[in-house]
């Protein structure tokens, strides 16, 4: 009966909180009963690369029903590019993708192909959420994604810096909420 939301943190050691990436209880607490929150910690988030990060979204997506994917920084760039690389796009809920950086050719392992934008045509929902006030990926990257996808919502606020490290993220949980109902009958496996 509960949906699986399945968050890919960002580069570095995540922050904990009750000994789960944080992420995990901030979700769980909006969300409630009906969602199954996972966030697991990533393959060698300190020196993070593409292919093992792909290769570890490919498993969990596989292992659950229809998943809602949620991704921060670096995990939302890389879950990014992994559905825009994907030549079948795996059944989802909906993506939301908070602190999302635009990389450029500098960054070649990270950087969307040119056709990134019509490969993700097919992706919906899809959320972006920015802080204004974020010193690590500028509002600039927002804008790139918004040009590009401009069937995407996104959700510029104030206060929130790049770690959206906050007691609860009231935008988040209303827009995962309206996603339509969980799958009846059926439970995530992630």
């Amino acid at each position: 009966m509960a949906r699986t939301v399945l968050v890919i943190h960002g580069a570095g050691e995540p922050r904990r909180r009750g000994g789960k990436v944080y992420w995990q209880p901030l979700l769980e607490q909006g969300l409630g009963d009906e969602y199954v929150v996972r966030a697991p910690v990533m393959p060698s988030p300190d020196e993070p690369h593409y292919e093992p990060w792909a290769a570890r979204v490919a498993e969990l997506i596989g292992a659950a029903t229809e998943p809602v994917m949620m991704g921060h920084s670096f995990g939302a760039s890389v879950l990014l590019k992994y559905l825009s690389e994907e030549s079948a796009p795996p059944a989802l809920a909906g993506v939301f993708l908070v602190a999302t950086p635009f990389w450029g050719p500098k960054f070649p392992e990270f950087q969307l192909r040119s056709d990134f934008a019509t490969k993700l045509g097919a992706v919906a929902p899809l959320y972006f959420y920015q802080s204004r006030d974020d010193e690590e990926v500028p509002v600039e990257h927002l804008e790139r994604y918004r040009k590009a996808l401009p069937n995407a919502v996104v959700r510029l606020l104030d206060g929130r810096g790049h770690e959206f490290d906050q007691p609860v993220f009231p935008e988040l949980v209303t827009d995962i909420r309206s996603l339509r109902a969980p799958l009846q009958g059926k439970t995530g496996k992630a």
